[in-house]
């Protein structure tokens, strides 16, 4: 990882779901944590050196008022999410490098077939030939139909 990506550890709050999990199959360090209320999310991201981003503007007025990191999304839709995140925190993207698990965060390793037996479809298993397995909560990746979306993104985004 980057020494700029070292310094960044996220928290995204819930409306940015789908871009937490990107940035985790970016390779970003990223906390996504569910109903919780906004003091304790401001609490839990200073605890952990994390920068909080939300689209909340008055949550993030009070990150601003009690000196909690933070950075205020102002695009919709996911591509613009992650873009204005990478520019704004210097965050350096990789893909599939340095991959962490979309729902666990923790970093993924490269697997051979017969780790993955089980895990995914026997026509997966039979027609892939890469795959990354979470160490943590077990769950399998391979290249399939939502690899190359995530691919195309990665390539739009880098782009600007």
């Amino acid at each position: 990882m980057s020494m700029q990506n070292r310094k960044h550890k996220l928290l995204l709050d819930e409306m940015l779901g789908r871009s937490a999990s990107l940035l985790r199959i970016f390779g970003i360090d990223v906390a996504y944590i569910q109903s919780k209320g906004d003091d304790e999310l401001a609490s839990l991201a200073k605890k952990e050196g994390r920068t909080l981003i939300t689209r909340d503007r008055p949550f993030a007025d009070k990150c601003r008022k009690h000196g909690v990191k933070y950075l205020l999304i102002t695009s919709t839709d996911t591509l613009g999410q992650l873009r204005q995140i990478r520019k704004d925190l210097h965050l350096t993207f990789t893909f599939p490098e340095k991959m962490r698990c979309s729902d666990c965060n923790t970093r993924l390793r490269k697997a051979v077939k017969s780790e993955v037996a089980g895990l995914v479809p026997p026509d997966v298993l039979k027609n892939k030939r890469r795959f990354w397995l979470c160490p943590k909560c077990g769950k399998a990746y391979w290249e399939g139909s939502h690899w190359r979306n995530i691919k195309r993104m990665y390539k739009s985004m880098m782009k600007k």
